[in-house]
């Protein structure tokens, strides 16, 4: 019975990686077919490679802070991890996020790694990861909500861009509600005999683990205030790269308004529909880009350029994960 099951839950993954593939393919085949390649070619030979370099030092950035992140969150369950460890194994996560099908594939290694450095601590290292995730989601929702009210009504003016806008604002309105719900109302995971049969798949003690776990985030407000802030830099250190794709493609495009832009389409792509964002990332931005007069082919071309940013340290990555000693 229990092959049987694993055979149909392989074939289920198979099958949303083939879905979400094809979606992928899909979108982007529309925009590749619609564009012109030779305005492209132009606006790529015309970049500034000095603007390029500093956008992938701020992407190094990005990495750094979140690693930061990471390491005070796995203080809080009394981890205590080098900082040079944290970022190698950020790094890894990176590698893993980019070319593993997905972006919890980076989690996931993550977690097998905190794991083995401390299999004592399993329930809290796991967590760590789950829990630096949502701070990271949380940043992204405040820093969006704030820009994207800023901007509503020029976000109103396309029907896609409204759209978009308000199932952010529903996505975000959710995420926040289930955020507070865990970490201010832990007791909703306390074990009960009567409720065994439907948490079978936790034993009392794993349980009370990570009642525990729950617990040393619900109390270290000052772990989860500088987390926080950490992540806002994080993120903003994402967004300066993304500026100077901008800058070295010569796109007038205000800071807060690319800010906000991006803020909306990372929370949005975060929706498992397409293979790690790829395609919906790309058509949102240049809907958006219209409602500042840019048409799709400099839109298309910042799209590709901060992903190829993003990929230079997820390659680094790699590098560093076939370097790694494994515990």
């Amino acid at each position: 019975m229990s092959d049987k099951s694993s055979t149909a839950k392989r074939k289920k993954n198979w099958l949303s990686i083939f879905l979400r593939s094809a979606v992928s393919t899909g979108i982007l085949s529309f925009l590749f077919f619609k564009v012109d390649w030779t305005k492209i070619t132009s606006v790529v030979e015309r970049s500034n490679p000095i603007d390029i370099v500093l956008g992938i030092f701020f992407g190094g950035c990005q990495v750094f802070f979140s690693a930061v992140r990471w390491k005070i969150l796995l203080q809080t369950q009394e981890i205590f991890i080098p900082m040079f460890k944290a970022f190698e194994l950020t790094l890894i996560g990176q590698f893993f996020n980019a070319f593993l099908l997905g972006s919890t594939g980076g989690d996931i290694v993550r977690i097998y790694y905190i794991v083995k450095l401390y299999p004592e601590k399993k329930t809290a290292g796991s967590l760590s990861v789950i829990y630096d995730r949502v701070i990271g989601l949380v940043g992204l929702i405040l820093i969006g909500q704030l820009l994207a009210l800023n901007f509503f009504k020029l976000f109103e003016a396309h029907p896609i861009t409204r759209h978009a806008v308000w199932l952010f604002f529903s996505i975000s309105l959710f995420i926040l509600f289930l955020f507070g719900l865990i970490l201010f109302f832990p007791n909703i995971f306390s074990f009960d005999k009567r409720k065994k049969k439907t948490i079978s798949l936790f034993s009392k003690q794993n349980l009370n683990n990570l009642i525990d776990a729950i617990s040393r985030y619900r109390h270290g407000k000052k772990e989860n205030f500088m987390a926080l802030c950490y992540s806002v830099i994080s993120h903003g250190s994402t967004l300066i790269m993304a500026y100077c794709a901008t800058r070295s493609l010569h796109l007038d495009i205000p800071f807060l308004f690319l800010a906000s832009i991006l803020a909306i389409v990372s929370v949005l792509i975060s929706i498992p529909v397409t293979i790690s964002g790829l395609g919906v990332r790309e058509g949102l931005i240049v809907v958006f880009f219209q409602l500042l007069g840019i048409k799709a082919e400099p839109a298309l071309s910042f799209s590709l350029l901060v992903f190829a940013m993003s990929v230079f340290w997820s390659l680094v990555g790699g590098i560093v994960y076939l370097r790694y000693k494994k515990p």
